[in-house]
This record gives C-alpha cells, sequence and structure tokens, in this order.
C-alpha cells in the first residue's frame, strides 16, 4: 500500500476529525497503514477496525502510541489524558471509513475495474483474469480472499499509479452485502460468474441470493459492461435487459464466449484451444467467465490464450496433491454449496475416469432449512456416479448417508461425525491406480486431514 497522500487529506476522505500533537501537521505523510496492533513498527499508523468477535480499540495504550505516527479510531473511545500518538483521526465507524478511503483512492484512478461476484469460481475466475491481464500490463488483484467488507477496501487501497487494471472480488452472506463493497470497487466491468445455493442461511430465498449479487449493477460505470453466465436461468433476463452491455459466457451458442469440450474457447468466433491446468468443465466455464471479462477490457484472444495457459489454481482450489503410495489427490475444501459440489464431483469423475474413486465429503454449511433437503439431495446423486468408496463426515452428512443406504449405493461408504473416526480405513484407499476427491465447506477445515496422511503439493 502506497496512498502517497497527507494525514489532512485522509481525514477529509474518511469525513472524519483530524487532531495533532505540538510540532505535527496535516501535511506530514499518510502513506499507508496496518490493522495489526502486533505488526506495528515504529512510525507506523495503525487503523482500529471492530469487527464481530475483536474489536482492536482494545490495544490503544501507551506502547502502541510511542510506536506509531498516528491512529484512525472511532471518536470517544480514548479517556481524556490517555496515551496518544502524534496524529489522530476520529470517526464515527472505522470499518465505514475504511470503505471511504478506499473509495477516494479508487477515484484517483481513471483504469477499467473488474468486479467478480457469483455462488461460484470467483477466486479461480480472478486469478485467471489476473493471469490473462498480466500478458499485457500491470493488475492490482484481490489477495488471497480478501473479498469482503474488510477485505475488499484493502485490496483497492493496493492500487498504484502503474497499474493498468484492477480486480477484485466481492463476496455476499447477507442481502445488502454487495451494495456495500460494489459502491467501494466502483466496477466499469461486473461479473457473475452463476448464481447456486451458497449461504442460504442468510437468504430467505434463491430470488433474494440473486438479488444480493445483481447489487453490483447498481455501482457500474454508465458506460460499463457486464459479464455474466448464458447458461445460468437466474441471469438470462438480466443478458435480455442489458443487449448490448453484457458480455455473455456458456456452452450457449449465442454467447460471445462459449466452450467446448475438452479445452476449447471460442471468443466472437475466434476458435482458442487451451492446455489448462484444472479438472474438467469447471475449470473450463471459469475459463470463459475470465475469457469474456478479458475481452469486454479489450484484450486479444492470443494474449487470453497465454493467460489462461500459464494459470495455476488457488491453494486448496481444485488443487492436485501428490501422495507418497501413487495415489492421485484433489483438494477442493476452500468452500462447498450444493452446485459448487456437483461440479467439482463431475470433474473429479470425469478427469480420473480411468481409476478407482474415492469422495472425502464434509458438510456444505450455511445452507439453513434446506440444509437437510440439499445433503439429502447429494446423497441421492452420488449413488448414481461410478465410485469405490464415499467417506462422509459432519452432522449435515447424516442425510447424504441415510440416502445412500437407503438408493442402495452399489460402493462402500462411510459415515461419522468427524473425520477421526474412519482416518484408519481411509489410509487403507491410498494406493496407485486411485484417486481421492477431498471436498467440504471450509469450516470443515478438511485440508487438515491430508496433513495426517504423507501428501504433498504438486
Amino acid at each position: 500500500m502506497r496512498l502517497k497522500t497527507n494525514w489532512a487529506a485522509a481525514a477529509a476522505a474518511v469525513g472524519g476529525t483530524l487532531t495533532v500533537a505540538r510540532g505535527a501537521s496535516g501535511s506530514d505523510a499518510f502513506d499507508s497503514f496496518l490493522t495489526d496492533s502486533r505488526a506495528v513498527r515504529e512510525g507506523q499508523i495503525f487503523w482500529a477496525l471492530k469487527g464481530a468477535r475483536h474489536d482492536a480499540h482494545r490495544f490503544l495504550d501507551e506502547k502502541l502510541s510511542k510506536a506509531c505516527s498516528g491512529w484512525v479510531l472511532e471518536g470517544r473511545r480514548l479517556k481524556p489524558g490517555a496515551p496518544r500518538p502524534p496524529h489522530l483521526i476520529e470517526v464515527p465507524d472505522t470499518l465505514k471509513a475504511l470503505q471511504a478511503l478506499a473509495a477516494w483512492h479508487r477515484r484517483r484512478f481513471e483504469i477499467p475495474v473488474v468486479g467478480i461476484t457469483g455462488s461460484n469460481g470467483k477466486t479461480t475466475t480472478k486469478e485467471m483474469l489476473k493471469s490473462i491481464a498480466l500478458q499485457v500490463g500491470a493488475a492490482c488483484a484481490s489477495p488471497a480472499n480478501w473479498n469482503n467488507q474488510f477485505g475488499l477496501p484493502l485490496s483497492v487501497l493496493e492500487l498504484e499509479a502503474d497499474d493498468r487494471y484492477g480486480i477484485f472480488e466481492l463476496a455476499d452472506s447477507h442481502p445488502g452485502d454487495i451494495d456495500e463493497i460494489a459502491r467501494v470497487a466502483q466496477p466499469d466491468i461486473a461479473v457473475i460468474t452463476n448464481i447456486g445455493a451458497d449461504h442460504l442461511g442468510f437468504y430467505a430465498n434463491m430470488q433474494a441470493n440473486f438479488e444480493t449479487k445483481a447489487e453490483i449493477m447498481k455501482h457500474l460505470s454508465p458506460a460499463g459492461l457486464a459479464v455474466l453466465n448464458a447458461d445460468d436461468p437466474w441471469l438470462q433476463s438480466l443478458i435480455v435487459a442489458l443487449g448490448s452491455r453484457a458480455v455473455a459466457f456458456g456452452r450457449n451458442a449465442a454467447a460471445r464466449v462459449r466452450w467446448e469440450k475438452p479445452s476449447v474457447l471460442y471468443i466472437d468466433r475466434a476458435r482458442v484451444e487451451l492446455r489448462l491446468k484444472g479438472l474438467g468443465e469447471i475449470t473450463l466455464a471459469n475459463a470463459a467467465a475470465a475469457a469474456a471479462a478479458a475481452l469486454a477490457l479489450g484484450i486479444d484472444p492470443d494474449a487470453i490464450r497465454k493467460g489462461l495457459e500459464t494459470f495455476t489454481p488457488p491453494p486448496m482450489r481444485l488443487e492436485k496433491v501428490r501422495d507418497v503410495s501413487g495415489a492421485q489427490i484433489v483438494l477442493d475444501a476452500y468452500n462447498a454449496n450444493p452446485s459448487s459440489m456437483r461440479a467439482a464431483i463431475s470433474a473429479f469423475c470425469e478427469e480420473y475416469a480411468g481409476l478407482k474413486k474415492t469422495l472425502v465429503l464434509g458438510d456444505m454449511k450455511e445452507l439453513g432449512g434446506a440444509s437437510e433437503r440439499f445433503h439429502r439431495e447429494l446423497g441421492q446423486w452420488l449413488s448414481t456416479l461410478p465410485l469405490d468408496s464415499v467417506y462422509l463426515a459432519g452432522p449435515e452428512m447424516e442425510a447424504a448417508r441415510a440416502a445412500l443406504k437407503q438408493s442402495k449405493a452399489p460402493f462402500r461408504f462411510f459415515y461419522a461425525a468427524a473425520p477421526a473416526a474412519w482416518m484408519e480405513s481411509l489410509r487403507r484407499e491410498l494406493s496407485p491406480g486411485r484417486a481421492l476427491l477431498f471436498k467440504a465447506s471450509r469450516a470443515m477445515a478438511f485440508e487438515t486431514i491430508l496433513k495426517r496422511l504423507p501428501c504433498s503439493i504438486t
């Protein structure tokens, strides 16, 4: 982060009140800041954020005041006579102030900014688009999963003068979430990868889920373009309404970026053959979304091809892992919902059609009252697949186990509340000629299972 501004300008940008000690000035440099008090070093700025579980204002003590050149904090949090650094910006809400600073910083750049949302594939599409953009020039993209009310503004604040593109991921779990952070990103190109049954525990229904993701359209620049999945029924009305401002992708023959198995894209009728790192249709669909966003940015098909072939999947997203036994392992345990679960399993079965296949599955979280139904439907579907064994863990997966039993699945399956109960049996599955897929919601921490197996990242 290099903001290249001063305390007075920063205070104005966030609508805060600036106070300075004798010998300090509002014209002093305000270049970057930290939100972790443990990482602050001499002369740095500390921004005190308050979340659901932690309040950084608790760490505003004498030691921190001596180390910092200044703080950004909520008003009236310091008692008279309390230690304070040379500069203070006081605001009603430090998270809202962070978002305001990021929105102000975004307006300093006349470069195209892409905002990517959707139920599945956001991070992979973002990383693919970044890889494409880097074939042309510098690009600032959301690091890791900095995609929520806290992470998105911090991502935007990384924009620098040399950047030719901004590429930011926008995540939601409640109505209004995308509205809040799209206001910060101010995208010129809005990407919606798909609409699936994610976070239904926080939405009344799928309509509310769709409307939340569609909030990004309210903050699209006047001449902005929308990159939309032509195969998704929820998005087809948006494609029709936007007309020439929609850049559609998918298998649909009318899509400007169309994909065909095994690895071909048609970009405005230009045929592009790809060698992608990843699994099956799910990777190709994400590649089509990234290619459509790149097309909207004006990037040519050859640069799109080079960027997609350079891309490597992010950790825990269809990540290939090597086991000393010779077994092939795929880790896709960053998140899971009904549509991403089916897409990953389908891609896995396609990729390893010639091997014995084992699924290691954990709960799909945040499905609310629909959880039992979705897990039961998953079990019913699994019973139709060419599998050798299935391992299930978590209280929600009990419904999938019951469905497998009722369907008389023609393969071995194991269920336990926690993976430890079937770990010894799972270890015996590791052998040459076998492939295993690990898939669960992030809360299940399925990557820890691999730490108990002799595996290494390829």
